[in-house]
């Protein structure tokens, strides 16, 4: 492609409605700032665990700062004293230069020591900056254990993983360099002011501070804006790491499909929008520093004006000038280091503030723990159980189910019925709205969630692996499992015959979600994941979708033998495969309308003999004869 086509391209993107809006309205709520000061003092109150070695640093800095501020008085002198020797050595008398020894060594000294306190407040800066860090990405990951399921049904991993990586390290940034800079420009600002009056030439003390409104007004009146921009900076730097993370574990789909020119597109557009609010943002706050240099320069010269008049007047000397000029820069200096900071200050705030947004969310419900269960025997029962994911949706309504210790029921319908529902409020990943579930008569909302789960096995159709080996991701259901007992649940699982065909066998290494793996073989290991936890409530959702036929009847008949004796609940849209269920519940739009056995429901001829012979018969399923 040619740099003119390309350019032709970026314009056409640009002028898009949609590229449009987003460069017309960067206030979209969701990059508002909505309390910059509840943010601030929320950002410094990460600091407290750091008092100690924080008291440090603002001591260092202070010191160092007041080093600073001090010298210009002694150099003064230094100017004072030479001009003195000048004039003698004019006068034809020998003049004496070593006079000048004693001020220049207080100056060598303030500087020596000035750099020495530098020096510690920037080593204890960088320790308390990098615990800081530490410690709140150790808080937002144990937050993820305390969102709930719906958390993860709306929000993207790339935007989880955005917060916890890019925002908390322009966090650190910030404390380490801004908060700081800050700090010290503070205080030189201060000590400078301080010096200036004790001069006592109040008519240059009053020209310098002049122009500390105008500069504060302009500083304050950007940085509401930058602070907009820099926050959708951020939002959208999520939105990026989203898109790249689901483009890169669906990366065969998006080839299946042949969208990967569409899918190129969008990552330019959502990079074009990224480059576009950080251009802005930069643009904005960059603006401050160049109009206060302006200013700072217009004060230079009415100082030196005013300096010159008091010269002339015996009340200053040229070297309480040439301090006074410097006491001047130390005093305006700090506003315009500062203004150079507005977009890191900022973009450090937007970055906290979405930090804060992340520690807010809204957690599971709280623990109680007024039962225990132990080692359950699985009897199982919904009682008037209502649930909806939306207020305005209900989708399970006055739901009653009672399974028998060592019962095998199966949930059938058609998608969107709610049969996953019924396993995730099992699961406790969802609060029922009203009624109860209870395990041998105990109230599942009042034990733990841990004791609750550790009495339940799940295998999903989406398998879950993680780095690691064979062995390591089976025993991940005990991690104190024998090697023996870990091959007796594989081999259980159908699983250890390819397991040994592999080059290092339970030792293989897997990459990433077992990408390294087929599809099946994934499965496998997670239903032999599932039969080491030994539970005494099983879970099978869909759990042998992905393996192939012959494969998945060996795993029927080790489930059937792993089954007995306890609880278990089948999601199966293959109707064959739960012939031999104690109870089918077939759903409807979150409602049972029908429960029996196998031979019961076909006898009935009702909406689930329906679904089973439409698998058969080729025929058209209820709800899509409904629909049509």
């Amino acid at each position: 492609m040619t740099r003119s086509e390309k350019k032709q391209i970026m314009e056409q993107r640009y002028s898009s409605s949609k590229y449009a809006a987003y460069r017309k309205n960067p206030d979209d709520g969701k990059s508002k700032v909505k309390n910059t000061g509840k943010t601030l003092v929320r950002f410094l109150g990460l600091i407290k665990p750091q008092a100690f070695p924080m008291s440090i640093v603002v001591l260092a800095a202070i010191a160092s700062t007041l080093m600073n501020v001090y010298t210009p008085d002694v150099m003064g002198d230094v100017v004072d004293a030479l001009t003195e020797q000048v004039r003698v050595r004019l006068s034809g008398q020998p003049a004496d230069f070593g006079a000048l020894l004693t001020p220049l060594n207080k100056v060598a000294l303030y500087f020596g020591l000035s750099s020495l306190f530098t020096f510690i407040r920037e080593w204890v800066a960088a320790g308390v900056s990098q615990k800081l860090v530490c410690s709140l990405r150790e808080n937002l990951n144990a937050k993820l254990s305390l969102l709930p399921l719906k958390f993860y049904d709306s929000t993207t991993k790339g935007e989880v993983m955005s917060r916890m990586t890019n925002d908390i390290e322009n966090v650190s940034q910030g404390l380490q360099s801004s908060l700081i800079t800050v700090l010290t420009n503070a205080v030189q600002c201060v000590g400078a002011l301080v010096m200036m009056l004790w001069t006592g030439v109040w008519q240059m003390t009053v020209v310098s501070i002049a122009f500390v409104p105008v500069s504060a007004a302009i500083s304050f009146g950007i940085s509401r804006l930058s602070k907009v921009w820099f926050k959708r900076y951020w939002n959208t730097m999520g939105d990026l790491n989203g898109h790249i993370e689901e483009m890169y574990t669906g990366h065969n789909i998006v080839r299946i499909f042949g969208h990967e020119k569409k899918s190129v597109e969008e990552f330019d557009e959502i990079n074009d929008n990224l480059r576009y609010a950080g251009r802005e943002a930069n643009i904005i706050s960059g603006v401050i520093n160049p109009i206060l240099t302006v200013i700072k320069d217009v004060d230079f010269l009415g100082i030196f004006f005013v300096g010159a008049v008091c010269l002339f007047r015996g009340r200053i000397t040229i070297g309480g000038i040439t301090a006074y000029s410097q006491y001047s820069s130390y005093f305006s200096s700090p506003i315009i280091n500062i203004s150079k900071l507005i977009n890191s200050i900022q973009s450090t705030l937007a970055s906290a503030e979405r930090v804060f947004e992340f520690m807010d969310e809204e957690e599971q419900t709280p623990e109680v723990t007024e039962l225990t269960l132990g080692r359950a025997v699985g009897d199982v029962r919904f009682e008037h159980v209502d649930f909806s994911y939306t207020p305005d949706k209900p989708l399970i309504k006055d739901l009653n189910i009672h399974a028998v210790p060592g019962s095998l029921t199966a949930i059938v319908g058609p998608t969107g019925s709610g049969k996953t529902t019924i396993v995730n409020l099992l699961m406790r990943f969802y609060e029922v709205d009203a009624g109860h579930i209870y395990i041998d008569s105990k109230d599942i909302a009042r034990m733990s969630r841990d004791e609750l789960r550790r009495n339940t096995g799940m295998v999903l159709q989406d398998t879950w692996l993680f780095r690691g080996t064979i062995k390591e991701n089976i025993a991940y259901a005990r991690p104190d499992a024998t090697d023996e007992e870990i091959e007796l649940a594989a081999r259980t699982a159908e699983a250890h015959d390819f397991i040994t065909a592999l080059e290092k066998g339970y030792d293989t290494v897997l990459d990433e979600d077992g990408s390294n793996l087929s599809q099946g073989q994934r499965q496998l290991l997670t239903i032999a994941r599932a039969i080491l936890a030994d539970p005494a409530i099983l879970i099978l959702d869909e759990a042998t979708s992905s393996v192939d036929t012959r494969t998945e009847l060996n795993i029927q008949e080790a489930m059937s033998a792993l089954m007995k004796g306890r609880t278990s609940f089948v999601i199966a849209h293959r109707l064959s495969t739960i012939r031999n269920a104690d109870t089918i519940l077939v759903m409807r739009k979150g409602t049972i309308v029908e429960q029996g056995t196998h031979d019961e429901l076909l006898a009935r001829n009702g909406y689930y003999a329906s679904l089973y012979l439409s698998q058969y018969t080729g025929g058209i399923p209820p709800e899509e004869e409904e629909a049509s």
